[in-house]
């Protein structure tokens, strides 16, 4: 239960009063609990008085010095600006900032910054203000910056999925000696022992690309509002009905409707002048689907190519405001990569940034392996392949004995398609999807075909046909070409 002493009391048991010890305890008061800022999942709260009697015993082990209610680091979203209950949390120390000094709240205090990891690799940003700042970094110097420090902070604010902050109820301990520390190193020292390797930049690149389709039906609890994705697609519509643009503050970007007066911004405080910043609601397309995107600020200026103020100057009637200008207009139908987020992890998702000139790697496909489609018994010739995205590796499926086709493993990142072949055409092209590496099978001694797939990067390549089979010329010239993908959406290949 929390028990709290009222400010005109704190002088009569400051003294009387020690972490650690046991007391007996008499008249107080009970009350329902505190509307914010309660350090425990208690419906009453204890009040002291100026009558209640504090009588310290001997110690007990019945009686444990430390209880915890733990939050793990992917249900903190929950309790984001929620101050009804404060959190504590526990993790591995990765980084501790250096001691500040910051201006709050028109005095200067002391700060401290630091991250702690959990088991499964998340991080947790920990701001720490006042006195429990300075003990905090006297303490990790004392233990030196090779240390492997556990931590517990309780009584934090939330103030984002991936950041909480002290507050004047918050207290700090290190390598505590309770079950949850203990089995925490346990487990730690169990991982440190078998390191993961990190992966690339490069590698999680590959790994976020998304079709729309995709990105609708992910579940915000599986990600944060710092997780971001790639796309591929195609702007098909602006909706304008409530503006292209707004005005905001020229540090924070935030919204100036409701500010407390014109060149006062309700988070900066103070600004020179407030300026015009793109506000876009898109719909975008890929071969998948659509959805909408919203694209704020310099992120649009990059996209349109000039400021929004510059276009603001050019407005000379009040329903310009409500109409797209020519340099937004001319983006529909153009085709981007962009990467996105969902800032309030409602489904909502805006751009991120442009990725239309960065080296971006391919998708990172998301099956097994390659399998073969059964070819029809007395075929000579291979009739199809239908090709499956794959990862990286290729298998071949057994062909039975005395069969005159054979298998034809398909790697591939795209999908791709065949135009009908003439009723008369002996031999059928084979597509050869994209990968990364090349996967050749072998043919047997008197195989009819061999069909190789030969991976590309850009297009299906037809394979020739082996001298001995029908007339290779002809079948070349039968052979229908496959068709190459439209060139706007040839960086979209994957999600075909």
């Amino acid at each position: 239960m929390q028990a709290r002493v009222p400010p005109e009391y704190i002088d009569q048991f400051e003294d009387q009063l020690v972490e650690g010890n046991v007391y007996a305890l008499s008249n107080f008061t009970v009350e329902d609990m505190r509307e914010s800022y309660m350090i425990c999942s208690n419906e009453l709260t204890m009040y002291f008085g100026r009558q209640t009697v504090v009588n310290e015993i001997e110690d007990t082990d019945l009686i444990p010095l430390h209880s915890f209610e733990f939050v793990n680091f992917k249900d903190l979203r929950s309790r984001c600006d929620d101050t009804s209950l404060l959190t504590d949390v526990l993790g591995h120390i990765v980084y501790v900032g250096e001691l500040e000094e910051v201006w709050k709240k028109s005095r200067r205090i002391e700060i401290c910054n630091a991250r702690i990891r959990n088991m499964s690799g998340r991080e947790l940003s920990i701001t720490l203000y006042g006195g429990i700042a300075s003990g905090f970094d006297k303490d990790m110097l004392e233990e030196g910056e090779e240390a492997s420090v556990v931590a517990v902070f309780a009584g934090m604010r939330v103030e984002s999925s991936h950041s909480v902050c002290s507050t004047t109820c918050s207290k700090y301990y290190l390598d505590l000696e309770i079950p949850e520390v203990e089995e925490f190193c346990a487990n730690l020292r169990i991982q440190q022992e078998n390191p993961v390797p990190k992966k690339t930049l490069a590698q999680k690149l590959a790994e976020s690309w998304r079709t729309i389709e995709q990105i609708k039906s992910l579940d915000p609890e599986e990600y944060d509002e710092d997780t971001t994705f790639l796309c591929r697609v195609t702007l098909i519509d602006i909706d304008c009905s409530k503006g292209w643009c707004y005005l905001g503050c020229d540090t924070c970007q935030k919204s100036m409707f409701g500010a407390p007066r014109k060149y006062k911004c309700g988070r900066c405080g103070p600004i020179k002048r407030p300026i015009q910043w793109y506000k876009l609601k898109t719909k975008v397309q890929d071969a998948t689907g659509t959805m909408n995107l919203m694209i704020f600020c310099e992120v649009a200026e990059e996209l349109v190519g000039v400021s929004a103020e510059e276009l603001v100057d050019e407005i000379e009637d009040d329903d310009e405001w409500y109409t797209l200008p020519d340099e937004i207009e001319d983006l529909l139908g153009s085709t981007h990569t962009f990467k996105v987020f969902d800032k309030h992890c409602d489904g909502s998702f805006s751009v991120h940034s442009i990725m239309d000139h960065v080296s971006v790697p391919a998708h990172a496909a998301t099956a097994t392996q390659c399998k073969e489609e059964p070819v029809p018994e007395g075929s000579v010739n291979v009739a199809a392949a239908i090709l499956s995205p794959v990862t990286t590796k290729c298998k071949e499926e057994p062909v039975s004995e005395g069969s005159d086709s054979t298998a034809i493993p398909t790697p591939i990142t795209t999908q791709c398609k065949k135009e009908p072949a003439s009723d008369d055409s002996d031999n059928t092209a084979v597509p050869t999807p994209t990968t990364a590496a090349k996967c050749k099978e072998p043919v047997s001694e008197g195989s009819g075909i061999a069909a190789f797939l030969t991976p590309t990067t850009t297009q299906c390549k037809e394979e020739p046909v082996p001298e001995g089979s029908v007339d290779t010329a002809e079948a070349r010239s039968k052979s229908t070409r496959l068709q190459r993908p439209n060139k706007r959406l040839r960086g979209d290949d994957w999600i075909n």
